[in-house]
C-alpha cells in the first residue's frame, strides 16, 4: 500500500538489499503515515532488547529522504505460508512480544503479509510506517504477557524515550506511549485480580 522498493547495495555489506521508503510524516486516504515511525520502531525495539525489528535509518536518495530498513533474508511471511502464525509452543513468547509491541506502539497495521519467521521463535517485524499515533487506544487485548518485557517497558520515561526517539516523534507521540503503556498496567492488574500471576507473566 505505501509502495516501498527495494534497493541493492554494492557492495553488499552491511546487507546485500534494503527496503526504501518514502513517505513523508501525514494523512493519506485516511492513515497516518510516516518513514520516521520504521526508524522509531527499530530505536524503539533496541531499547526494549527485543532484536525482533530490522535496523532502519534516514537516508537521502536522489532527493528524497526516506527509511533505509535491511531486508531480512531466509524467511517467509505468515501470508506466505498459508495466512496463520504457528501456534507451537515455541512460538508463545515472540507472539506476546508482538502483541505488546504493537500495544505500546498503536501498530494498526499488523497483518499476515508483515510478520516474517523463520526457525521455531524465530519472527521479525516488519512495516511500521502507521505507528505512533496519539490515539491512546490498545490495539490488541491484554491478557497473557512476556514477563522480561513487560520488566523493560515499565522503565520507559518520557525523558528516555525522547532521548531515543526525540528526533523521529514529537513530543505527543512520545506521550502517547506512556500513556498505553500505563493502560497496559492497568490491565495487566485487572488480568491478576482474576487469576494467578503466574498465569499471566510468562517467562
Amino acid at each position: 500500500v505505501t509502495r516501498p522498493r527495494r534497493a541493492y547495495l554494492t557492495p553488499n555489506e552491511p546487507a546485500a538489499s534494503l527496503v526504501w521508503k518514502v513517505l513523508p510524516p501525514g494523512r493519506r486516504n485516511g492513515y497516518w503515515e510516516s518513514y520516521k515511525s520504521e526508524i522509531a520502531a527499530y530505536e524503539l525495539d533496541r531499547l526494549l532488547g527485543m532484536r525482533m525489528v530490522p535496523p532502519a535509518v534516514e537516508r537521502q536518495i536522489d532527493n528524497e529522504t526516506g527509511a533505509a530498513v535491511m531486508w531480512v533474508s531466509g524467511r517467509k511471511s505468515v501470508k506466505e505460508l498459508g495466512g496463520k502464525v504457528p501456534s507451537s509452543a515455541e512460538w508463545g513468547k515472540p507472539i506476546r512480544q508482538m502483541q505488546m509491541f504493537d500495544n505500546l506502539i498503536r501498530n494498526i497495521d499488523r497483518n499476515a503479509g508483515n510478520i516474517l519467521i523463520g526457525q521455531p521463535g524465530d519472527m521479525i517485524l516488519i512495516d511500521h510506517s502507521r505507528a505512533f499515533t496519539t490515539d491512546k487506544k490498545l490495539q490488541n487485548k491484554v491478557e497473557r504477557v512476556h514477563a522480561g518485557l513487560w520488566e523493560r517497558m515499565q522503565t520507559l520515561t518520557r525523558e528516555n524515550l525522547t532521548r531515543a526517539l526525540g528526533q523521529w516523534l514529537d513530543e505527543d507521540a512520545i506521550a502517547a506511549i506512556v500513556t498505553r503503556r500505563d493502560a497496559m498496567a492497568i490491565e495487566i492488574k485487572k488480568q491478576m485480580e482474576k487469576k494467578a500471576q503466574a498465569l499471566v507473566l510468562i517467562p
